[in-house]
């Protein structure tokens, strides 16, 4: 299969994958329920929601920064929150996923350095740390509330797969077990070999820079937690709360990270995950209150990405390096390293 069929096949998955959730949710959605939560919501609380997740694009570059630095990939936080910008835009305003944003995010930065393999890894390995926080908050909340009734059934598979990955993750650093699995020996027959073998090698090389990468876990816990707040707040406004609001907190804890997760995926995605664990899971409102949270979700992420647009239309670009960057279109945007 060429690289066109392949990139021709995944393009197909995504949009069917996205035709499917979204017409699922159309035909199983009361819109009249809809209309009334939408409604009934404190707006006031909505927008105190929008403003809680502020942080998350900081953090984010903040800890891009920190990992391109272990390759003397150097930007300057500003070059570094522009980068983000835009690979939140295209995550967020387009049906293509993270893998999307994330591959603007590597392409505005290997194309102007040297170390292209290892800049591109460590795109990759930044989103890694993301999912390894994600799952780990998640995880780490629903061991500890093993025996709450809304995290019966679905949260304790969760909880175990969360395990799963921590675990894996640890096999994948650890000198013993990959001479054990002898998983040099098995990069070596792959296809493109030699390619995989220097992303092998970069990502690998974050093993010996263990407190650089505990930093960036503590950043993406921080970012988490920003992240659920905010879909907290959101929820209360919304009326999904149950009862007892701060009660709902931990619930929020548990599985709002996997909703995360499943927004990786085309749009429909999210908004049924979130029907499946907060709606018929916990039982914090209707379905419909669900969907409307995700909704929320959606577009308090597209509205802090929305200046990430500047970046994709403008014909200058960030420039890793010791050099200052200039924007082709803007000779006046200038920022020493």
């Amino acid at each position: 299969m060429t690289a066109r069929s392949s990139q021709r096949l995944s393009a197909l998955i995504r949009y069917t994958v996205c035709v499917v959730a979204v017409t699922w949710l159309v035909t199983h959605t009361g819109w009249e329920e809809l209309k009334r939560v939408v409604g009934s919501a404190n707006w006031g609380l909505a927008l105190v929601s929008i403003l809680a997740f502020g942080p998350g694009p900081v953090i984010i570059s903040i800890r891009l920064k920190w990992l391109l630095a272990v390759h003397n990939v150097n930007l300057t936080v500003w070059q570094a929150l522009k980068v983000t910008f835009a690979g939140n835009f295209i995550i967020n305003a387009l049906p293509v996923g993270t893998s999307g944003g994330d591959a603007v995010k590597a392409y505005y930065i290997a194309r102007d350095t040297p170390h292209k393999h290892e800049a591109v890894t460590s795109v990759f390995f930044d989103r890694v740390i993301g999912v390894v926080g994600l799952v780990g908050l998640a995880g780490v909340v629903l061991l500890l509330n093993w025996r709450n009734p809304a995290f019966a059934g679905r949260g304790r598979i969760i909880a175990v797969t969360a395990t799963g990955i921590i675990v894996a993750v640890g096999v994948y650093f650890s000198h013993r077990m990959r001479r054990l699995l002898r998983l040099e020996k098995v990069v070596a027959f792959m296809p493109f070999a030699a390619h995989i073998q220097r992303i092998d090698r970069a990502a690998f090389a974050f093993r010996h820079r263990m407190g650089r990468v505990a930093a960036c876990l503590a950043l993406t816990v921080i970012l988490q937690l920003t992240g659920v707040i905010s879909t907290f707040l959101a929820g209360w406004a919304l009326g999904m709360v149950g009862e007892r609001p701060l009660a709902a907190l931990p619930i929020y804890l548990g599985y709002v990270p996997i909703c995360y997760l499943a927004g990786a995926l085309p749009i429909g995605v999210m908004e049924e995950t979130f029907n499946q664990l907060f709606a018929d899971a916990a039982h914090l409102g209707t379905r419909e209150a669900a969907y409307s949270l995700s909704l929320m979700g959606r577009l308090i992420q597209l509205a802090w990405a929305l200046p990430g647009a500047l970046v994709v239309l403008s014909a200058g670009r960030p420039r890793p390096g010791p050099g200052p960057l200039v924007s082709e279109a803007d000779p006046g945007l200038r920022v020493e390293p």
